[in-house]
């Protein structure tokens, strides 16, 4: 008969110790997803406000020879787009260059003015 002290299974230190790595690795899992929702929301937000501000680019080149349709320079305007409500500013500049304007385009969301997107853009007249 053999009288061993074979030891079976795992110390509760090595439990804990394995329970804290474990423990670590979830929290930087949970942090890097957090971390990524909102780097996808933003980005869909500017993405969106690019496209409005296309939209009202691609307005004024359409309605260019109507000035009295156009948008006043500098003024904001509300637009509903997607199901959320955007501030669009234009403005328009000669350049150096006779004949040829620059145009920018402000979009921002009405929800969350802080992101913006600009977009610029040159015209002949």
């Amino acid at each position: 008969m053999k009288h061993g002290n074979a030891q079976q299974g795992f110390t509760l230190i090595e439990i804990m110790i394995a329970l804290a790595i474990v423990s670590i690795a979830l929290a930087a899992l949970t942090q890097t997803i957090g971390v990524t929702i909102l780097n996808q929301s933003l980005l869909e937000s500017r993405i969106v406000a690019t496209w409005v501000a296309e939209d009202e680019l691609v307005k004024q080149h359409v309605l260019a020879d109507q000035k009295d349709k156009q948008a006043d320079a500098g003024q904001a305007t509300m637009i509903e787009q997607l199901g959320r409500e955007w501030s669009v500013e234009l403005s328009s500049e000669s350049t150096t260059v006779s004949g040829i304007q620059k145009r920018l385009v402000i979009v921002s969301d009405i929800k969350n003015p802080s992101d913006s997107v600009r977009l610029l853009t040159v015209v002949g007249d």
